[in-house]
């Protein structure tokens, strides 16, 4: 168990510095490094508990964040984007894309793009030429999604550092629960639970309309106001600090697919793009709730296209 639990620990470091230097050299020798393991037994720890090899993981990723930007800004260069999640050549990624999507990365791209036109139904109708952060502070939102509409208070503002200790889970999104309650196990005793300004938050790391389900990786958190020092399964970062879309939704279980899909209709109407990892911030007990719903925060890091 205290091999497994430091294993875990050893991975989720690693996985966090990739997702932190994704355009940099992730090679064996350079990622066992961050752990006390030799480049052998890593690449057979990481193997054995993620499912797939390490290249094969570093790969995925890079493909992966490739098509979310392909996604959502039609007029960045192939190249560019090639560059930024870390290949030396444009003719291996676009190799390499069309064998793990089965498309071109243009033609992934007007897919997306024409999908999402065809989908998007966003009530509030905004001017492009009134697209400032400023125009967009604090405003009441009314949108609609097919027949759903939701209330959301949204702005775009500058978040500071939002240190956090979380536990991992991996598959689909809903299945938190017991990433949670391992967390909640762990910081009960240590008094973290009972601090007035305790908080839960959710972190995704990928987009489920790209990642298969089974490969999902999501990080059940409590914020903390400074780095604490962690041990096991539990795991700690600092979410940098920077300019965010935040949107506040009081909803039902049922509805945070539909407020994540509003977030992102309200970015792109903005005139920004994701830039970072989004995340959720719980600010009520549903339970207490004379409705049994949630409130909660939306937070996508931004920045302007």
């Amino acid at each position: 168990m205290q091999d497994f639990d430091r294993y875990t620990k050893q991975v989720n470091i690693v996985i966090d510095y990739i997702d932190a230097n994704i355009d940099k050299k992730l090679d064996v020798q350079t990622l066992a490094r961050l752990t006390s393991l030799s480049s052998y037994h890593f690449h057979r720890i990481f193997s054995s508990m993620m499912g797939e090899s390490l290249a094969k993981y570093v790969m995925r990723r890079r493909l992966e964040l490739a098509a979310i930007d392909l996604g959502c800004d039609p007029l960045k260069p192939i190249m560019n984007i090639a560059f930024e999640v870390g290949f030396n050549s444009v003719n291996v990624f676009c190799r390499n894309f069309r064998r793990h999507f089965g498309v071109t990365a243009e033609d992934y791209r007007r897919k997306i793009r024409q999908e999402y036109s065809k989908n998007r139904q966003l009530e509030h109708k905004i001017n492009p030429s009134q697209r400032t952060y400023s125009h967009y502070f604090c405003q009441r939102k009314i949108l609609k999604i097919g027949d759903k509409s939701m209330n959301c208070n949204f702005e775009i503002k500058h978040l500071e550092a939002t240190h956090v200790v979380y536990c991992r889970h991996y598959g689909a999104y809903t299945n938190m629960q017991q990433a949670f309650e391992k967390l909640m196990k762990w910081a009960y005793p240590r008094g973290l639970v009972a601090s007035p300004d305790f908080k839960m938050a959710a972190i995704y790391h990928d987009n489920p309309h790209v990642t298969e389900e089974e490969k999902l990786i999501s990080d059940a958190c409590l914020i903390v106001k400074e780095p604490i020092k962690t041990n096991g399964e539990i795991s700690a970062y600092t979410l940098q600090s920077g300019k965010y879309a935040v949107g506040r939704f009081e909803i039902s279980w049922d509805e945070f697919q539909t407020a994540w899909q509003c977030m992102y209709m309200l970015v792109e109407k903005h005139g920004c793009q994701c830039c970072g990892l989004p995340f959720e911030v719980y600010q009520n007990n549903s339970e207490e709730h004379p409705e049994k719903k949630w409130i909660i925060d939306i937070c996508i890091p931004v920045v302007a296209k």
